[in-house]
């Protein structure tokens, strides 16, 4: 097949192409050969499968790279075994050469040392199976794959699809120890509280009031995905002129919309991969009011903002160290960098030590926030519709979804009289530093608000 220098990666790039009288700059991903000493990455033919089957027709940078991070390690674990000379591998001299029973094989592999999940098996399952049907289609393999034509229902589409008929044996789940992946901030003890939504808030004012001293450059945007619901891609998408204060207010005091939409071309022209910087739904965002999200609106405006340092992007939002806008990974690491001291805040706090084990035996990143902002909607009282309009998701009903939007808006005003600036009479046997200096700074801030 190939020797051991090489290995198979996948890469982002840009390519022009003429779109009406306009040539644009258009992302997609290869997938390639790297020379382990250079680095040097050679395209390779097989890249075009990614475009033949998803670049042309799903129109997602994200499909591709989801294809690509499962067919790469398949191609690896071939290309790994080829150059152990391994029984069932000596024969293949390329692509041509692979059967189902490598497939199979490399299946077994993800159960066996990397413990996927049967959900994360299907989708390796499907992927791969397209791969197969592609290479023989193409008139690649010597062997033809034991294809199985099998019904999937997308959404209220039923279609038929080539499924190879994998052999290999799946997870035993009952066995696997996987952390708990959080979508609230709300501890487990609490989480059947009544006065729960009160106890979020606390929470809540306690990680953004950490991340205010430790990570006081991405703060604003912890608040955003809070109390907006917004994805990381979204957050670093944003500008200056994004964020609309209702009522002639400052800092959204009587209402914060955020106009969320795609400004990659602006903001992150220096990047060929742009996966995790996509807007999925633009939209006008309404943001739920706390003061906490005002205090750090104005902290980032009149204190973060003004210490950048030459600016590349003077409407960017959010900065790395560099003046550049900052990426969804930079923004990924400052969030860990976040989580860490949390935790350490917790483990350090003498009382604490359960919320330590709570939040550190579960999986949570910048996420949480898309979570928390759901739980908030849904104990104010919204519906299900009504918090998906508020999530940002796309409704498949126009006009529902534009009725939606008025009365969400119209609850979310309602809903301040829960989110109060201090709810800690509501809380019984909630053992946080409430009356600590530490909320001194936020709750005077709140009170200049209602006065």
């Amino acid at each position: 097949m190939y020797n051991a220098k090489y290995r198979f990666v996948w890469k982002a790039i840009k390519y022009n192409r003429k779109q009406g009288g306009e040539i644009v700059s258009t992302p997609s991903f290869i997938i390639g050969l790297e020379d382990r000493e250079t680095k040097e990455v050679f395209p390779h033919p097989i890249s075009h499968f990614l475009y033949k089957k998803y670049h042309r027709n799903s129109g997602s940078v994200n499909t591709e790279l989801t294809v690509a991070q499962i067919i790469v390690p398949f191609l690896n674990f071939v290309l790994d075994k080829v150059n152990q000379e391994a029984l069932n591998y000596t024969a293949i001299k390329g692509l041509v050469d692979l059967q189902e029973c490598h497939a199979n094989a490399y299946l077994q592999y993800c159960v066996d040392e990397k413990s996927n999940k049967n959900s994360t098996l299907e989708m390796k399952e499907n992927f791969l199976s397209k791969f197969y049907k592609y290479l023989w289609d193409e008139k690649v393999l010597k062997h033809k794959p034991r294809f199985k034509l099998v019904s999937v229902r997308t959404g209220k589409e039923i279609r038929k699809v080539y499924k190879i008929d994998f052999t290999y044996k799946k997870t035993d789940e009952t066995l696997l120890r996987e952390k708990i992946k959080r979508k609230d901030l709300v501890p487990q003890n609490h989480e059947s509280n009544e006065n729960r939504i009160f106890i979020r808030l606390q929470y809540i004012r306690e990680i953004l009031y950490v991340a205010k001293h430790e990570v006081p450059d991405i703060a604003f945007g912890v608040a955003l995905q809070i109390f907006g619901g917004l994805r990381k891609g979204e957050v670093v998408n944003l500008t200056r002129t994004a964020l609309k204060s209702q009522n002639g207010q400052d800092y959204g005091v009587e209402g914060l919309v955020i106009l969320v939409r795609d400004r990659q071309l602006d903001l992150f022209n220096r990047f060929e991969d742009v996966s995790t910087m996509q807007v999925k739904n633009p939209r006008d965002q309404s943001c739920l009011i706390d003061p906490i999200l005002n205090y750090l609106y104005k902290n980032h405006m009149e204190v973060v903002l003004k210490k950048v340092k030459g600016p590349k992007q003077p409407n960017a939002l959010f900065y790395n160290t560099e003046g550049n806008s900052m990426s969804a990974d930079t923004y990924d690491k400052r969030f860990l960098k976040l989580k860490n001291a949390y935790l350490g805040m917790l483990l350090g706090t003498e009382g604490r030590y359960q919320d330590y084990l709570d939040f550190s035996q579960t999986k949570w990143r910048s996420h949480i926030g898309r979570g928390v902002f759901t739980n908030m909607c849904l104990d104010a009282g919204f519906n299900e519709k009504q918090t998906a309009v508020l999530r940002g998701d796309r409704s498949t009903q126009s006009m529902e979804s534009y009725f939606d939007i008025i009365t969400a808006t119209y609850n979310i005003r309602k809903a301040l009289g829960l989110l109060s600036p201090d709810q800690s009479s509501n809380i019984a046997n909630l053992n946080m530093p409430i009356n600590n200096k530490m909320w001194k700074e936020v709750q005077e801030f709140g009170s200049g608000l209602r006065n």
